[in-house]
């Protein structure tokens, strides 16, 4: 393309001082050749821009598939973690409502108490997500609803899951802080009958209840992404 412009170029030159062409006929032959160029150029500079989009358009729907393994993977471990959460509210609420008549009971028919003392800590794929937006791409996706879905759930949905999971963190080692710290020859089912223990369980028992919707709503966006992808790619 470069050489095609250089070769016009040089006839418009060579025109210019052609004697043998009138004024007349030479700014004919010129815009002609300016013409020409023009083409070229515009021609040029649209194929490029062609090429780029085409490149654009297939790193984009790459992404997206990559995406969606990374969704399916994110659906597994927050279900876990929403089903650790689950347990943990039902072990919690047990020992909540406690009394020494029911530990009298179970420890008569050898029955053990849980504590309710279960760790989570939900593994996110957004490695991928990460490094595409931090390269600039995000904005190849096409399709806004889901280019706004997958920000939403990254920069806003993720963070919450985040959040809850800090917080949960911090109440469970209040609770387990009380439990060790208790005195020495203290049975742990008295630790639990105690007004502060009641205090942190009753806390846990709501917090671990209202969290579980959090899970819910991150679920259920991952899956609303995957089937825009599903959508997009048919």
């Amino acid at each position: 393309m470069q050489d095609e412009i250089i070769k016009h170029t040089k006839n418009i030159y060579s025109e210019m001082n052609n004697k043998k062409h009138s004024f007349k006929e030479k700014v004919k032959e010129i815009l002609v050749e300016i013409l020409i160029i023009v083409f070229a150029v515009s021609l040029s500079i649209w194929l490029h821009s062609w090429s780029e989009e085409r490149h654009e358009h297939k790193d984009a729907q790459t992404f997206l598939m990559g995406l969606k393994e990374d969704l399916q993977n994110d659906i597994s471990n927050l279900e876990e973690t929403k089903k650790t959460l689950d347990k943990t509210q039902k072990e919690i609420s047990f020992a909540l409502h406690l009394t020494p008549q029911k530990i009298d009971s179970l420890k008569a028919n050898h029955q053990q108490i849980n504590s309710g003392t279960n760790f989570i800590n939900t593994s996110v794929n957004n490695g991928r997500y990460e490094g595409f937006k931090s390269s600039g791409k995000i904005n190849t996706i096409e399709n806004q609803k889901i280019r706004n879905k997958i920000l939403s759930y990254y920069q806003q949905t993720i963070p919450e899951i985040a959040f809850v999971e800090r917080a949960y963190e911090k109440l469970t080692s209040n609770y387990i802080n009380l439990l060790l710290n208790g005195k020495e020859d203290e049975d742990i089912n008295t630790t639990l009958l105690k007004k502060k223990t009641k205090i942190i369980l009753s806390g846990i028992d709501n917090f671990t209840k209202e969290a579980q919707n959090d899970y819910e709503e991150a679920i259920k966006q991952a899956r609303e992404i995957i089937k825009e992808i599903d959508e997009e790619n048919k």
